[in-house]
């Protein structure tokens, strides 16, 4: 069956399917409502059984939502003992007022049996995820236990650092927050916790850098971020060059605005490039979504190794038209000493999945118009007269995007040139009759300009 149609829907929707666990995102429906429950393994049976008999039989197990660890049952050595501990998220049904009915229960092992060795209240509804990290140099004698939790309102996290030593876990840091990675950012051949907050009453973000020092996690630096972020939906580890590790934090402005904040150090001291630059009105590094433009993300979109950070701008003819009918053209930008750097122009469609590369002798002169009902996205030169209307004069290219396995569509990519194919994909080209050829794609050309997402 032909995709045509889906423009609301695919349009915003395809590239965030493909990044849900990251930064935070995670689906809101719980695993356990929406699956029957696994058969126990032997071990987690008798995991399972110790827990009724420490705290009853009126318990419901908890599922992570994201991360590495999606079953109740986590299996590790988390001391610097041998022998390794288990621990369960669980619900409790017998609670007193005021108590929390999230609970993660510690068991170590003793003669070969499972046995109850503390059993921890936690914050919210519900088990986001967890993560075992060596922090700092402390870090090496048993791994740091990082959990982290949706709160009520489900629009906050929180989060936990744990210790486990000598039966019982000590809470080394704890507070709500947007954004959460483990990275080495100063270089220091140790990885640190980075946080980033928001303050939505203030229009505010910072990003907080700690390591694990003795028994606490001590701050190494902070730095305000410039964004103006409403909720950060994605992290990126990347490089923006071969010596400067970062973090790319894409965010929502909400109404359909979108940004990213690069964070990186100097020594050890955290610091964002300012990513609006003087004009806050208008931004370096800002973009919007609508029925055209899918949400973007960082990504190294020319394939050198190094993150660039997009950001949209209207393409020829698509200026004066409101935002909503706009289809913009994605600049990538790099950083270098401090500031945004313009790296690439390129057409992005997030319905198709794949970038064209512009040219240097295309930014300007040529636009997009996009053809949905035939599944092409037509590259033609611009002039105010003609507008936006594809002529046998004006025409340059033409991407074609088929399904893998669509019968119907294989028909119209007849004649045309096989350009590449994704996992559900297959694109083909045509190239079209234009006078000026100058602007032209050769072969080659089109082969390094054409990504596919």
């Amino acid at each position: 069956m032909k995709k045509r149609g889906l423009l609301n829907f695919v349009g915003k929707s395809v590239i965030c399917l493909l990044c849900l666990s990251m930064c935070g995102c995670s689906l809101t429906a719980s695993v356990e409502n929406l699956l029957s429950p696994p058969k126990l393994t032997a071990e987690q049976d008798e995991i399972y059984n110790e827990l009724i008999n420490s705290v009853g039989k009126n318990v419901k197990l908890k599922y992570p939502k994201s991360g590495d660890y999606r079953s109740p049952f986590v299996v590790r050595n988390i001391d610097n003992e041998p022998g390794e501990e288990a621990l369960v998220f669980y619900e409790s049904k017998d609670i007193r007022s005021g108590e929390s009915a999230l609970r993660l229960k510690f068991l170590d092992k003793s003669d070969g049996k499972w046995q109850s060795s503390y059993d921890l209240a936690c914050p919210g509804n519900d088990i986001d995820s967890i993560t075992f990290a060596e922090l700092g140099a402390a870090g090496a004698e048993s791994p740091t236990v990082i959990l982290s939790f949706t709160l009520l309102n489900q629009t906050e996290k929180a989060f936990s650092v744990l210790k486990y030593k000598e039966k019982k876990p000590s809470e080394l840091l704890a507070s709500t927050y947007s954004c959460m990675e483990i990275a080495d950012l100063n270089k220091d051949k140790q990885n640190e916790l980075i946080i980033v907050n928001v303050s939505k009453e203030l229009q505010t973000a910072s990003a907080l850098m700690y390591t694990e020092a003795g028994d606490k996690l001590e701050l190494v630096s902070n730095t305000p971020l410039y964004g103006g972020a409403a909720d950060y939906i994605r992290v990126t580890k990347g490089n923006i060059d071969k010596n400067t590790p970062a973090l790319f934090l894409d965010y929502s402005k909400g109404g359909g605005q979108s940004g990213t904040d690069v964070l990186y150090c100097y020594g050890s001291r955290l610091f964002c490039p300012d990513s609006v630059g003087n004009n806050t009105a208008a931004g370096i590094i800002s973009r919007q979504v609508n029925d055209y433009m899918a949400e973007i993300y960082s990504f190294d979109i020319d394939g050198d190794g190094f993150v660039e950070i997009p950001s949209t701008t209207p393409l020829p003819g698509y200026e004066t038209l409101t935002k909503p009918e706009q289809l913009c053209a994605v600049q990538w930008y790099t950083v270098q000493n401090d500031n945004f750097t313009q790296k690439a122009y390129s057409y992005f469609s997030g319905k198709y999945r794949f970038a064209l590369l512009f040219p240097n002798r295309w930014t300007g002169v040529v636009t997009a118009v996009a053809d949905f009902n035939n599944n092409d996205i037509v590259f033609i030169s611009y002039n105010a007269k003609t507008g936006l209307k594809v002529t046998k004069n004006n025409e340059i290219m033409r991407i074609h995007a088929v399904e893998k396995n669509n019968k119907d569509e294989d028909e119209t990519s007849k004649g045309m040139q096989y350009l590449g194919e994704s996992d559900e994909m297959l694109y083909y080209t045509a190239k079209g009759n234009i006078k000026n050829r100058k602007l032209a794609l050769t072969d080659s050309e089109l082969k390094d300009s054409f990504k596919l997402l």
